[in-house]
């Protein structure tokens, strides 16, 4: 039994991970405190759109709650979880539809790396960079799925500073991997028959992403990344690696290559992605070399 099993937090009606709200005693937050909602948010958007994210439900009638065909627009993670339920069956369309797949089981391997890479790319960066982990728990996070390819917005439903038993990788990797991003993956796994070692992969690749797309230093990356894989569930530090490479406008940046595929060349773009395991890892380093 784990720790977090094993050592419930009594109040915590989201797991046994102790959660200190914005506003709560406990949580005091002062100008500059990465722990107060505007800082942390404002801090993170200033890395980059994939890290934006807003607070609190839509109120219904928003102009952005609902989608053209009258379904709500914005889906709640927790319910994503259901391998039949119509919040997947909508997200997964959307990819299906948007990115050109073939089959329902390819689109399951790109929407999990780009869900991965975008809806919990913040609480992951932000724990690099602060040590303190976003509640990014699938109950506290609602979407919307990018009607062209990905998600478009991400919100949570509260802004909550985990503080788990263990490290905070363990918490990281509890509230992020063990309750988010791995029961997604054996979701898509019943619906779509997709690979679980291929979703998974799509899971370390988003995750790897989060950092870095970031303008943070790669040595802390680097090193962040490797603790964030130490003892991390789902096996993902076997399914890729990260390597620092310098760009042409001579400035360093990390990036991941993968040893998974997403199956996105066999999609209508027809194009492999650049850290696609099927091209050579020298060619793969060569071509994030060449971006500017």
């Amino acid at each position: 039994m784990s720790a977090y099993e094993a050592t419930p937090v009594p109040g915590d009606a989201g797991g046994p991970l102790a959660a200190v709200a914005a506003g709560d005693a406990d949580g005091a937050h002062t100008e500059g405190n990465p722990d107060e909602p505007h800082t942390a948010l404002a801090a993170l958007a200033a890395h980059g759109p994939r890290y934006r994210i807003g607070l609190g439900t839509p109120p219904d009638g928003a102009p952005d709650w609902l989608a053209a065909d009258g379904a709500p627009d914005w889906l709640a993670a927790d319910r994503l979880l259901d391998p039949y339920g119509p919040d997947l069956s909508r997200l997964l369309d959307t990819e299906h539809q948007g990115s050109g797949h073939r089959t329902a089981h390819a689109a399951a391997l790109t929407l999990i790396a780009v869900y991965a890479g975008r809806v919990t790319a913040a609480a992951v960066l932000h724990w690099a960079l602060t040590g303190r982990v976003l509640d990014v728990r699938p109950e506290n996070v609602l979407l919307r799925p990018d009607p062209g390819h990905g998600i478009a917005s991400v919100r949570m439903r509260t802004f909550r500073i985990l503080d788990g038993p263990g490290s905070s990788a363990e918490t990281l990797q509890h509230a992020v991997l063990a309750r988010h991003l791995l029961p997604l993956a054996d979701a898509l796994r019943k619906r779509t028959r997709a690979g679980l070692r291929q979703l998974r992969g799509g899971v370390a690749h988003g995750c790897a992403t989060a950092l870095a797309a970031s303008r943070a230093d790669p040595e802390l990356l680097a090193r962040r990344w490797t603790a964030f894989l130490d003892g991390a569930p789902g096996g993902l530090a076997a399914l890729g690696d990260v390597v620092t490479v310098t760009r042409r406008d001579g400035t360093p940046r990390l990036v991941y290559l993968r040893r998974t595929c997403c199956l996105f060349y066999t999609s209508a773009e027809a194009v492999r992605c650049v850290s696609c395991c099927l091209t050579s890892r020298d060619e793969r380093i060569a071509a994030y070399t060449a971006r500017s």
